[in-house]
Order: C-alpha cells, then structure tokens, then sequence
C-alpha cells in the first residue's frame, strides 16, 4: 500500500516553525547603530557650524543670542537623538543623555521666553509688568499733531482731519503759510489715517503747495504740487 501523502503547512520555502529567519541579503542589511549615531553627530555638527558661520559674516545683522539659543536647541537635541542609538548599557550613555535634555529644554526654555513670548505679549496688549511710571502699560496715548499748508498764495482746505470735536480747519486760507496744532488721542494698535487735502487758490503757473503732517515732531505724510491748478493729499498713520 502505497502511503498517504501529509498535507505541508505554509508556503513553500517558508523555514520551519522555530527556526531563525534568514539572513538578509548584504544590501539590504541595516546599518549598524554605532554608525546611525555618528551620522546623526556629524550632520549636528555640520549644521550647527554653518549656522555659525553665517551668523559671523552678517555681523550685527544677527541677534547672536537668538543665533546661540536656536543653535543649541539642535545641537544638544541632536546628540541625546544620536545617544538613544547607543545602548544604554554603557555607563556614560545614561547620564549624558539626561544632561543633554536638560540644555535642550533650557535652551527652548531661553528661546521662548526671551523671544516668542514678548511678540505675544505685545500682540494681546499684555505688557511684561508695571511701567517705570507704576501705572499698567496703555494702549493709548496723547499725542501733539501738526497740519500745515506753504507755498505761494492761498488755499482751499478740504479736509484736515481727525481734531477734536470742539475744533475745525478753516474753510479757506487767503495767505499761505498755515497751520493747525492739536492734541489728539492715539492709539497704539490702531492709531488711525490723519489727512490733510488742500487745493490751491488761483495763481500764477509757477505757485507751490506743500502739505505736511507730523505727530509728536516725526512726519507722517508730506506731499507737493506747483502751478496754476495745483493741489496736495498728505495721509499718514502715526508709529
């Protein structure tokens, strides 16, 4: 009687249950840990330098605190990845490993706290503290305005404004120079357009107009315009 064939179990080729995979094929075998934590070492350092290095040539350029805060972010960050591929059998591994998150989060601690948290701080209107005065930091604050019209002749004022509510621009200058100095209210977020529009009266081809506004003594707007039909827009948002 001939025997009756076993039924084979899994795929054809595939090692008993219990035995040890096979090798890997030589190209495909990864690389030793040894040799991943100095790659990652080597590029650390590689970009660590040139963030230096670019730092150097610009000079003043560059906020060299924020250059050093951000360079040991990646550097001490980078050495405690490349230490976690060493085993951490060996004595040192361990504890460097500790050390080096310790300056990386200092280091992000510095970064955020000298850098990212004043940017948020003034973009909410939160100040940092009392002011020197000792009143809390205001979002408004007074400032002295000044419109003023030059030039040959006269002028037709369109528009100067804000001013305040009790005050208004003459409807008509007949001799230029002219000017209107106000104390206004501003507001540091949103300080407002300022406008002064002026047309000059009839004169001869060669007659000048010139407007200007300035708000605490730095120009804001400033505009020009010559002949017979001329005529000036200044507007401007304070700083």
């Amino acid at each position: 009687m001939n025997p009756v064939p076993q039924p084979r179990s899994g795929f054809v080729g595939e090692p008993p249950p219990g035995a040890a995979p096979p090798p890997l094929p030589l190209g495909r075998r990864p690389p030793p840990r040894g040799r991943t934590a100095a790659t990652i070492i080597v590029v650390v350092a590689v970009v660590a330098g040139t963030a230096v290095g670019i730092a150097l040539l610009l000079g003043s350029v560059i906020d060299f605190v924020l250059v050093g805060l951000i360079a040991a972010v990646v550097v001490f960050g980078g050495l405690g990845a490349a230490l976690r591929l060493i085993p951490g059998s060996l004595p040192f591994v361990p504890t460097t490993r500790s050390i080096l998150g310790l300056l990386t989060l200092a280091a992000l601690a510095g970064l955020l706290y000298l850098y990212v948290y004043p940017v948020v701080a003034n973009s909410t209107g939160a100040g940092l503290g009392p002011s020197p005065s000792g009143s809390s930091t205001s979002l408004t604050r007074q400032a002295t305005v000044v419109y003023s019209l030059t030039g040959s002749g006269g002028a037709s004022i369109s528009s100067a404004s804000p001013l305040p509510n009790d005050d208004a621009a003459p409807a008509s200058v007949d001799q230029l120079p002219w000017e209107k100095t106000v104390q206004l209210t501003v507001n540091k977020k949103t300080p407002g357009l300022f406008t002064l529009v002026a047309i000059g009266l009839p004169s001869g081809d060669d007659a000048q107009l010139v407007c200007t506004i300035t708000v605490d003594g730095v120009v804001i707007a400033h505009d020009e315009s010559a002949g017979a039909y001329r005529s000036v827009f200044c507007n401007g948002t304070p700083q």
